[in-house]
């Protein structure tokens, strides 16, 4: 997922684009399965970053060409020994943002490491980054859960409940959610708005992140889903945060007209 600090250099290179440009991105980056729900350029930017699995990978597209690069190292008068080829020119941009604005956002959020702010702050994050992989089969593994990770899905359909829960096999889960993405051709689309987030601390240090969007085939919404992760940092991996357990609730519906909230959640408990 895209940490603060890409986000900013990111906006800060759409603000140089023109809304043809903007739409086409975002376009690419949501796979078209949003293009006729982006209405405005900010819809748009929100796309882009919502769903760019990382900096890297957004200043490859081929859509931010090497002209763009160049205009924008020039923009921050950062030198570039010239001929270079456009993976340079990502690199040194990489690597920019990630001297000059990962310390500021670090600092931001250090101050106020206590403040549900900041653990409202992971809880999008964390849901950018995992539907992104999930959604794109790309980067999920078992490296980002516990040994003894639990996943229970729960599938209504027509009203019928089907549940399966797999426990203590971190590759089990990771090949059973691909599968289940797959197995429908389904696409995540999380509600990233505060009625569809919440991140919370439970007494024993567990973060937990609750989420709800629509699930949709081929760009038709077909449903929707809410989902709950308990997080902890793995002290053996740098701090990182890893999942320790995740509950999903999958539900078939026809006409759904707007994004669900989190005020309606059967696994989390608002009041």
């Amino acid at each position: 997922m895209l940490n603060e600090a890409s986000k900013l250099g990111i906006e800060e290179i759409l603000s140089s684009l023109d809304d043809n440009t903007i739409f086409a991105l975002a376009t690419t980056v949501t796979q078209g399965l949003l293009k006729n729900r982006l209405n405005t350029r900010q819809e748009a930017t929100n796309a882009i970053l919502n769903y760019s699995p990382d900096a890297v990978s957004f200043l490859r597209r081929r859509i931010i060409t090497r002209e763009i690069l160049l205009s924008y190292l020039l923009q921050k008068n950062i030198s570039t020994d010239l001929p270079a080829t456009k993976s340079d020119l990502v690199q040194r941009i990489a690597n920019f943002w990630k001297a000059h604005y990962s310390q500021e956002v670090s600092n931001e959020l250090s101050a106020n490491t206590a403040d549900s702010g900041s653990i409202s702050l992971l809880a999008e994050q964390f849901t950018q980054w995992f539907y992104s992989m999930l959604n794109k089969n790309e980067c999920l593994n078992n490296e980002h859960f516990y040994s003894d990770a639990r996943l229970t899905i729960n599938k209504f359909d027509n009203g019928t409940l089907t549940s399966e829960t797999i426990e203590n096999n971190p590759q089990e889960i990771v090949e059973r959610l691909f599968l289940m993405r797959m197995q429908y051709n389904l696409f995540f689309n999380p509600n990233l708005s505060a009625d569809g987030v919440q991140g919370r601390v439970d007494l024993h240090g567990l973060v937990l992140v609750f989420v709800c969007g629509t699930l949709h085939v081929e760009g038709t919404c077909v449903g929707v889903f809410e989902q709950v992760f308990g997080l902890v940092r793995d002290p053996l991996t740098d701090n990182n945060w890893k999942i320790k357990n995740s509950e999903i609730n999958l539900k078939s519906q026809n006409g759904v007209t707007a994004m669900p909230t989190l005020e309606g959640s059967h696994l989390l408990p608002l009041r």
